[in-house]
C-alpha cells in the first residue's frame, strides 16, 4: 500500500488509486447502437466514438448512417430489428463490449381497441421482440468475454400507468426484461442498465402519432428533454468502475412528474 505525502507524493497516490478502480468505459472497445439513424440512438454514436469506442451504428437508413459515419467514424451496419435472421447473420459473431438496446417506436399509441392490428404488431416486435434477439445475438459472446454492458432504453411508460396500452406495456416488458437479465447474468462482470426517460424531443411523436398538429402539441409550453440528455445519463452509467452496477436510471424534464390522477368525465 501507498503512504500519501505532501506535494507530489500525494498526486501519485490518486492516480495510482485511479488506476486501481478503473473507470469501465476505458475498459470497452466497442458498442452497438441500434436505432442510430436518429435520437437518442445518434447522440449515443457520437457521445462513445468522441470517447475513443469503436462504434457499430445500426439503423434502416442507410444514408442516415453514412452521414454519421462521416462525421464520427461509425461503422454503420443497415439493420431492421423485426428481421430476426438479420440480427444474427450481422450481430452474432462480431465483438459487442457495449450493447445500446435503443431501435424502438410507438405506434398505436393513442389505444390498444382503436389501433391498426399492423401498428401493434410492429411496436411489440420492435420494441420487445426485436430488443431480446439482438441481447441473445450479442450478450453471450460478452459473458464468453467476460467484459459487457448492457444498456436498455426503456421509458417512464414502462414504470407508470399511461393512456397507451401498446407502447406502455412494450416498455414495461423493457423494465422487468432488465431486470431479470440482471439476474441471469450473476456471477459475471456484465452489468445491465435500464435508462427511463420521459419527453425527450426527437422524431419519436412524429411516427407514433401520425399528425403533426398533435406532435407539436407534445412539446408545446414546456422545456423537454434532449436526445445529449440521455446519452449523458448513458455514459455516466457506463463510466463507473465495473463494480458499480446503475439498475434503472429515471430522467423526465422538470417541468413533467408523475402521479396522483388524471380525471377525464365520460359523455352521458
Amino acid at each position: 500500500m501507498m503512504r500519501a505525502h505532501a506535494g507530489f507524493g500525494l498526486w501519485v497516490l490518486l492516480i495510482v488509486q485511479v488506476k486501481e478502480d478503473g473507470m469501465a468505459l476505458t475498459d470497452y472497445k466497442t458498442a452497438l447502437v441500434t436505432g442510430a439513424s436518429g435520437g437518442i440512438g445518434e447522440a449515443c454514436v457520437r457521445a462513445l466514438t468522441a470517447r475513443g469506442i469503436n462504434v457499430f451504428a445500426a439503423a434502416r437508413r442507410r444514408e442516415k448512417l453514412d452521414a454519421l459515419a462521416s462525421e464520427t467514424g461509425c461503422q454503420p451496419i443497415i439493420l431492421d430489428v423485426q428481421d430476426k435472421d438479420a440480427i444474427y447473420a450481422q450481430l452474432e459473431n462480431r465483438e459487442i463490449d457495449i450493447l445500446i438496446n435503443n431501435a424502438g417506436l410507438g405506434r398505436g399509441f393513442e389505444s390498444l381497441f382503436t389501433a391498426d392490428p399492423n401498428d401493434i404488431e410492429t411496436t411489440l416486435q420492435t420494441n420487445v421482440i426485436g430488443a431480446a434477439h439482438v441481447i441473445r445475438a450479442t450478450v453471450a459472446g460478452m459473458v464468453a468475454r467476460n467484459r459487457g454492458h448492457v444498456v436498455n432504453i426503456g421509458s417512464v411508460a414502462g414504470l407508470y400507468p399511461i393512456q397507451s396500452s401498446v407502447y406502455g406495456s412494450s416498455k414495461g416488458a423493457i423494465h422487468l426484461m432488465s431486470q431479470n437479465l440482471r439476474i441471469e447474468l450473476k456471477g459475471t462482470r456484465i452489468r445491465v442498465t435500464e435508462i427511463c426517460p420521459g419527453r425527450v424531443e426527437t422524431n419519436f411523436f412524429n411516427v407514433a402519432v401520425n399528425d403533426p398538429e398533435k406532435s407539436a402539441k407534445a412539446f408545446a409550453g414546456f422545456e423537454a428533454l434532449q436526445a445529449g440528455d440521455i446519452s449523458d445519463a448513458i455514459v455516466y452509467a457506463l463510466d463507473t468502475p465495473w463494480r458499480v452496477n446503475i439498475g434503472t436510471i429515471e430522467l423526465s424534464p422538470t417541468e413533467q412528474s408523475f402521479g396522483g390522477m388524471q380525471i377525464t368525465p365520460a359523455p352521458e
